[in-house]
């Protein structure tokens, strides 16, 4: 756990150099130059609520890890307060947060928040310090199961952290997290919930057990000594809502076809013959990853819809509960 008197695993990115990376990763669109401004403008529209409030505008965040990395996420906060259900995207191996603009607009804008973690070696967050000190770059092609055991354990673990924060300022629900994985991402994402659900209470202090749905888009079998095997089968979460989502064509069609179909079994077991809280989408095509989500008009919408029939805040249902 991190030391609540020291706020450094938490910290705003500088004012310019936040425009300079919105503008370069998320492609945000430039107000017209002057003179291409007509003479008689429109009435300003009212804003709204989230567009007034700093708190609620999207923006990157510099997270400090609890092994001293900074890694860098991006933010897209919801205006539904401690109703707001945050939803953690893993990016694939070799990816980064920049594809997901549309997938982070679109759960915004259903009063989700979501955060996307560019881990270490990715992204923004490719440089280290070695033992004098010196500032260093990742080296993707020689990351291995080291690496991939500190994003669980580190790297998402400080987005979640970053997400207390908000939960305990009251603009989130922490207790009703979901993981959507990508690819690869689906292994880490599998593997830290795993870790969540590993972290008991103490006494009326809740720390762990948040994630209440998984979505697994393309996921991939392996990662440097990581199976998706594992948190498939993982018997705490195969209780959970879980969707998969991947091309039937794919490279990980077939397979995703073949843990879904297992996972819809014990689902049955467990419910009494029904498969209650879990989706498998197919659409018919090649695309995976990043590319299935934005160019398949039918994925965004299935993803948003199964949270939101799936993961419900209530005083009975995965209530707001102020954090230690």
């Amino acid at each position: 756990m991190f030391d609540r008197k020291s706020p450094d695993h938490i910290s705003r990115l500088p004012g310019r150099h936040w425009i300079m990376t919105v503008a370069a990763l998320f492609t945000f669109a430039l107000p017209l130059a002057p003179h291409a401004v007509s003479a008689q403008r429109p009435a300003k529209p009212k804003e709204s609520k989230q567009e007034k409030d700093p708190a609620l505008q999207p923006r990157p965040e510099l997270l400090t890890t609890k092994d001293g990395l900074k890694i860098t996420a991006y933010y897209f906060p919801s205006a539904e307060g401690k109703e707001g259900i945050p939803v953690m995207i893993v990016h694939e191996w070799k990816g980064q947060a920049a594809p997901y603009l549309k997938l982070c607009t679109a759960l915004r804008d259903a009063g989700f928040a979501a955060i996307v973690v560019e881990y270490r070696g990715h992204g923004n967050s490719k440089t280290y310090r070695d033992r004098t000190g010196t500032e260093r770059d990742f080296n993707i092609s020689t990351m291995g199961k080291r690496d991939t055991d500190a994003i669980v354990r580190y790297d998402l673990e400080v987005a979640k952290q970053f997400l207390k924060e908000e939960n305990n300022a009251g603009r989130l629900n922490l207790n009703a997290l979901c993981m959507l994985g990508v690819e690869e991402g689906a292994i880490l994402a599998g593997y830290w919930s795993i870790r969540d659900w590993e972290i008991p209470s103490v006494g009326r202090m809740k720390q762990g057990q948040d994630v209440k749905a998984l979505v697994y888009v393309s996921p991939e079998k392996n990662l440097h000594g990581l199976a998706m095997s594992a948190p498939a089968t993982d018997p705490i979460l195969m209780r959970l809502p879980t969707m998969i989502v991947a091309g039937k064509s794919s490279s990980q069609g077939s397979e995703s076809e073949r843990m879904g179909s297992r996972l819809e079994t014990m689902k049955k077991r467990f419910n009494r013959g029904t498969a209650s809280g879990f989706e498998m989408v197919l659409p018919k095509t090649n695309l995976s990853g990043p590319a299935l989500i934005n160019d398949d008009a039918t994925v965004i919408p299935k993803i948003v819809k199964f949270l939101q029939e799936n993961v419900q805040v209530s005083k009975t249902q995965n209530p707001w509960i102020e954090r230690p």
